[in-house]
């Protein structure tokens, strides 16, 4: 049996929080189709990672660091390029900019620290 990462339960959790609230921002707006786009693509990374919560387990721990990350820039060029109303545009930047702090700082798990000497 393989070994899953420790803490990317959490990890996973917050990438559905993220995604969902952009689906739920997406309801609500004038063109939802690119925040839809960006909520489809991070909570499908949090379902397909390596994890406790994931439906299936396909991708593993650094290619969902790296598929998330890629996520968060491309919500950035989204934002950056597409004809959006201020609110949508700043909803994807922020869920871009949350999506890249939670797969660079969280990319694999969280970590524990040990203060033993080695």
């Amino acid at each position: 049996m393989k070994l899953r990462v420790k803490g990317m339960w959490l990890v996973q959790l917050c990438e559905y929080v993220i995604g969902f609230a952009l689906a739920m921002s997406a309801a609500n707006s004038v063109s939802p189709a690119a925040l839809a786009v960006v909520a489809i693509a991070i909570i499908v990374n949090a379902a397909i990672s390596d994890g406790s919560l994931a439906a299936f387990h396909i991708l593993a721990a650094r290619t969902h660091q790296a598929v998330g990350l890629g996520i968060a820039l491309s919500a950035v060029i989204i934002a950056a390029i597409a004809s959006l109303d201020l609110t949508s545009r700043l909803t994807l930047v922020v869920a871009a900019l949350t999506q890249g702090f939670v797969s660079v700082r969280f990319g694999h798990g969280f970590r524990t620290t040990s203060t033993r000497p080695q």
